[in-house]
């Protein structure tokens, strides 16, 4: 599985999340170093799309909230924390950048199922914190969930205009 972990700090690739999710942030009027930090994160840790779904016990891979929720519920003790944030995270991720993802084909699914959830994600991740400065990140990405959503949003609309694609090609960034 990718870590993003590894990627130097002056790799284009981050360097290019890290000026996108600053410039949507100010865009969305969210000035804040941790949310700012942790958006450019998940856009680094979700690029491949391995690390964007966890898989059930047989390995199966899980693509629907409600199984992914149903996991954290169930796991043990010391494995809760994670399955919460990445609950959290994947309903963020897909808010954010494939929202259209959740009316398509037979399935329409409510974008507030999705905020919900993805809030509910982040308060039972920062309760089942140890660490203060995490739980207080957690705590913010549940309270800013919605201008988080909208960041994001800001950053596909930008990272999909074909002016921006065609500069991002030319400048090697993607």
């Amino acid at each position: 599985m990718f870590d993003w972990t590894e990627i130097p700090e002056n790799h284009p690739v981050k360097r290019l999340f890290r000026r996108l999710t600053d410039r949507a942030l100010t865009q969305t009027s969210l000035a804040d170093r941790d949310i700012h930090l942790y958006l450019s994160n998940l856009l680094l840790e979700f690029m491949y799309i391995d690390s964007l779904y966890v898989c059930d016990e047989q390995g199966r891979r899980m693509e629907y909230l409600v199984d992914m929720l149903q996991q954290a519920k169930d796991a043990p003790p010391r494995q809760r924390k994670g399955h919460y944030k990445h609950l959290a995270d994947f309903s963020l991720f897909i808010l954010g950048m494939f929202p259209e993802s959740l009316s398509a084909g037979r399935r329409c699914i409510p974008k507030s199922y999705y905020e919900d959830t993805g809030r509910l994600g982040y308060r039972m991740a920062s309760q089942l914190e140890s660490n203060s400065d995490s739980t207080a990140v957690y705590r913010k990405m549940a309270d800013k969930f919605t201008p988080c959503v909208r960041s994001l949003n800001w950053v596909r609309e930008y990272t999909t205009d074909p002016f921006y694609q065609y500069m991002l090609r030319e400048f090697r960034v993607m």
